[in-house]
């Protein structure tokens, strides 16, 4: 049994597969604006010696990112769990971002951390949208999940701040000064996605759209 994620909501793209036992193994590459073009080479690549029908699963980030980016991968993992009739599980960009945090001492590029103790459960996760927005969302860690407690949205940065300040627990908070390196998180996305379906959690692949911060927008 092995799952797959793809991770596209910036320029570049990030792979992982496991087994979940013996085998695991992921790759990002920085592609710009030949993601389109490359991403089916890379992917069919990557997923060498394993078949198409080894997989159980599909994991894909559904957002918040980059318009093209996420739609081109959210596309790509509905074609495939269609086609593979196999289950296909959207996790968000965000979630992905805390559970890297919690999962790893490696740290994300322009990444700024702060924390009011190691005790601190709830992670709030910042990320800049447009027109001064930008994205937030709160996630909490139970030592054997993440689960969200406050929504991934996109919001003005200074209600976002106060949303913050009114927080009645600790926050650990999290401001990404960009997108930049969030591909690197494809093996929390394949985790997450991991146990829902060990939950059986399982998603219809007609039910997983991207997030744009707005309304989720039909592929």
């Amino acid at each position: 049994m092995f799952g797959l994620a793809l991770h596209t909501s910036t320029s570049e793209l990030g792979l992982a597969i496991s087994d979940f036992e013996t085998i695991q193994r992921q790759q990002t590459w920085d592609l710009g604006r030949d993601l389109s073009s490359q991403l089916h080479r890379l992917l069919q690549d990557f997923v060498s010696p394993q078949t198409w029908r080894n997989f159980e699963f599909i994991v894909v980030c559904v957002g918040p990112g980059g318009f093209t980016g996420t739609r081109i991968g959210v596309t790509t993992a509905r074609t495939l769990a269609q086609q593979l009739n196999i289950s296909l599980l959207g996790i968000s960009a965000l979630a992905a971002v805390a559970h890297h945090y919690i999962s790893t001492n490696e740290p994300l590029p322009n990444v700024v951390v702060s924390k009011s103790s190691s005790a601190v459960k709830d992670i709030a996760i910042t990320m800049p949208a447009k027109r001064g927005a930008v994205y937030g969302a709160i996630y909490r860690w139970t030592g054997k999940a993440m689960v969200s407690v406050l929504n991934d949205s996109v919001l003005p940065a200074s209600d976002w701040n106060v949303r913050q300040a009114q927080w009645s627990q600790p926050l650990t908070k999290i401001q990404l000064e960009s997108g930049a390196g969030l591909a690197k998180t494809v093996p929390s996305l394949l985790t997450l996605g991991h146990s829902h379906w060990q939950a059986d959690d399982h998603t219809n692949w007609r039910e997983v759209v991207p997030f744009y911060g707005q309304n989720p927008v039909t592929v």
